[in-house]
């Protein structure tokens, strides 16, 4: 068995990856303008002399951008008339189950977040573990803050 290290920032930044990873991989190309190299780089480009964005402009660009996404998503599903806000699901059998199992990391750690919070609520997402991979490597993941 493998152990990393790591601090709490890194281990949130594992968890926003693994996400991403998964997301993509089920077909929201759309997480990629909330890549946050992008949404500085927008709120940048969109400054009013105030110093606050202009999210008219913001938006409209990553509204834009999300029907770009639709033509080659769509062309990798082989199915061109599908809508913007379309994916496959994380069970759904073209998904690879590295994405599964890439979802299984998230939930451990974001239950391990969970868990540290003294005014956690049990009726969010993140209060309990449910595997989404068949593969017997997902019960040996253990998380530990």
């Amino acid at each position: 068995m493998a152990k990393l290290e790591v601090t709490e920032n890194q281990l949130s930044l594992i968890q926003r990856a693994l996400d991403f990873y998964s997301r993509v991989g089920i077909g929201q190309f759309d997480q990629i303008k909330d890549h946050p190299t992008f949404l500085k780089h927008l709120s940048k480009e969109f400054a009013l002399e105030n110093g606050k964005t202009d999210y008219i402009k913001f938006h409209n660009v990553r509204d834009s951008i999300d029907e770009a996404f639709t033509l080659p998503r769509n062309m990798l599903y082989n199915k061109l008339g599908l809508s913007t806000n379309s994916s496959w699901g994380i069970h759904n059998p073209n998904v690879d189950d590295s994405c599964r199992e890439a979802f299984d990391i998230i939930q451990v750690i974001r239950h391990e977040f969970w868990k540290r919070d003294p005014e956690r609520s049990d009726m969010t997402f993140d209060s309990s573990i449910h595997f989404t991979s068949e593969s017997e490597e997902s019960n040996k993941i253990k998380c530990e803050l």
